[in-house]
């Protein structure tokens, strides 16, 4: 007991010395956050208005449509100067009444970048024909915003949970960098030696970066809220399951990489890879509806995917059962206890 104690205070300590660890655990993740924050902060609360470009002479259009919030009219002298303003840019779109018609110019860049502009001829004709026909109020719609999860989260709430699976999935590179650099020392081959069990040694490193991932992926989560103030519903006992399984779960995959590919540097380069296509494609950053179909039932197949959401579940983010969580958990303890079994021995008895 005492060996594994001091294996444990070892690692925990230097966990944080080793700049490896250190960027890959929380330097990036931070950075992400931060990235983020300015990327998507706020993005969902600001409503830009649709400016539309009117003929001065058409004062009663103006009038009909100046009563509509979502817009801001921009009046123009003549025909020429509304398709110039719209053409340039400086204007949604242009709206002239010609013969009992409404004629709608759009740019095509516009009309590439702001796909509302599509309907936005069908939207205004219709207010104006009610309008016109002596309706004095048109009906009125009252907008509620519903969630899926406990709160209502901004984009940038919900790439938080992806950038603490980034987190946490940097235990997969703490083993490699970790049983690389020893083997690359030395050191394994003379532990190999000793009478202490190999697996007391095995358990003490990965309990000390269980707990260094665990601090620095929690870490991240509480500075996200502090510096974009993000409110998320945490269910604590949901965060801590998810996070300790799937970091054992990372580590178990880090295991077995350094004992499939006997250079540390091969070994890093497929984890690297591995860890890339799960960020890409398992929607932990964005939501899985802008990917075609074929991606989203592979994404099913990667780890993260079931990572992300629980994640998002337990910091209610997204509406989901417990079990979910628990089964997900399970699965990681599993995969982390046979490959740890089938390959940490091996790792050691190679040295020997």
């Amino acid at each position: 007991m005492r060996s594994f104690f001091n294996i444990f205070l070892y690692r925990f300590k230097s966990f944080y010395r080793d700049r490896f660890t250190f960027i890959f655990a929380f330097l990036l993740p931070i950075i992400f956050v931060i990235i983020f924050g300015f990327v998507f902060g706020g993005s969902d609360e600001k409503v830009e208005k649709i400016k539309v470009a009117l003929l001065e002479s058409q004062k009663e259009v103006a009038d009909v449509f100046s009563e509509m919030s979502e817009l801001e009219i921009v009046f123009c002298k003549d025909l020429e100067e509304v398709k110039n303003y719209t053409l340039k840019g400086k204007t949604d779109c242009g709206v002239i009444l010609q013969d009992n018609k409404f004629k709608i110019f759009l740019s095509f860049t516009s009309f590439q970048q702001k796909p509302f502009l599509r309907t936005i001829g069908d939207v205004l004709s219709s207010y104006y024909s009610i309008r016109t026909a002596g309706l004095k109020k048109s009906i009125e719609i009252e907008e509620e915003k519903i969630d899926v999860g406990k709160r209502r989260i901004t984009s940038l709430g919900y790439s938080i949970p992806g950038v603490i699976s980034f987190s946490l999935s940097s235990a997969i590179f703490t083993m490699i960098a970790l049983f690389g650099f020893y083997k690359r020392a030395g050191i394994l081959k003379r532990f190999a030696i000793t009478p202490v069990n190999p697996f007391i040694f095995i358990s003490g490193i990965i309990l000390g970066n269980l707990l260094a991932i665990l601090f620095s992926a929690t870490l991240v989560l509480l500075a996200s809220q502090l510096i974009f103030s993000i409110n998320f519903s945490i269910n604590w006992t949901l965060y801590i399951i998810t996070t300790i399984s799937t970091i054992l779960g990372m580590m178990a995959i880090g295991i077995f990489l350094t004992a499939i590919f006997k250079e540390p540097n091969t070994a890093n380069n497929v984890g690297n890879l591995i860890l890339n296509i799960m960020l890409f494609f398992s929607g932990v950053y964005f939501p899985l509806d802008f990917l075609p179909n074929y991606l989203k039932t592979f994404a099913k197949f990667l780890p993260l995917y079931y990572v992300g959401r629980s994640l998002r579940i337990s910091l209610g983010v997204e509406e989901g059962s417990p079990s979910f969580i628990l089964s997900t958990s399970f699965v990681m303890l599993i995969s982390f206890f046979v490959l740890v079994i089938a390959f940490g021995r091996q790792i050691l008895e190679t040295e020997k």
